[in-house]
């Protein structure tokens, strides 16, 4: 007889806490690429791999593809997949020209990633200090790698993984949920009324915040009203 498949995380995919060492050598990392940017690319000889180490959290989250990526996203601010793509190419750039001492590409490899607010994003990542409004919240949208076509979608004024975890603790999950995506809004309340009402085609019952649809049209759903807000 075939064994079951046990299921031994308690978190959903992409919501993987991060260990303790894992943690600090990311943020020293982060150190350095804040040095680097400030001082020069001297501050960067003999601790290059720092560089790509802060490439590699950025490319997690336009990617998706690691147990960890919604975490570090968060982490980051939640950059838009399209500046996360430029930040990791941009510093996948600096690394090459500090290797290879271009003086003149490194200079404008600093500019890019300014113009992006990296100084910023890295400060608010090494102090541990999240980025949200005081008068926003999040709509979120979760499910699970077994069925990824019932989105459960919902706000939040808190963070996402504290709810996600909420959610999860329920005696009714088996499979826990992963967060898919996420969008930082005022008056979230009324905003996920709103995002239900141009999804109610898909809601599998009135009473439950559960709708079954390709994750990828939902997001282009939410995303058309967002751009009207």
């Amino acid at each position: 007889m075939r064994e079951p498949r046990r299921i031994e995380q308690k978190w959903g995919f992409g919501m993987a806490p991060i260990k303790p060492a894992v943690q600090k050598k990311r943020v020293e990392a982060a150190c350095t690429v804040l040095s680097t940017l400030a001082e020069g690319r001297h501050a960067a000889l003999g601790r290059l791999d720092d560089l790509s180490t802060v490439k590699g959290l950025f490319t997690r989250t336009y990617k998706q593809d690691q147990w960890d990526w919604f975490t570090v996203w968060e982490q980051l601010g939640f950059p838009e997949s399209a500046v996360a793509r430029r930040v990791s190419g941009a510093l996948l750039h600096l690394y090459r020209c500090i290797r290879d001492s271009d003086a003149v590409e490194t200079e404008q490899a600093f500019g890019t990633l300014k113009k992006y607010d990296l100084p910023a994003t890295l400060e608010r990542y090494v102090s541990s200090t999240p980025y949200r409004p005081a008068d926003h919240g999040f709509i979120y949208v979760l499910s699970t790698r077994e069925a990824p076509t019932l989105l459960k979608i919902g706000y939040t004024d808190r963070d996402i993984a504290t709810r996600a975890r909420e959610i999860n603790s329920s005696t009714g999950v088996v499979v826990p949920y992963g967060a898919r995506g996420a969008w930082l809004v005022p008056r979230a309340r009324h905003v996920e009324a709103e995002v239900h009402a141009r999804l109610a085609e898909f809601r599998v019952r009135k009473d439950r915040e559960f709708f079954l649809l390709e994750y990828r049209e939902a997001a282009a759903i939410i995303d058309a009203y967002m751009k009207n807000l």
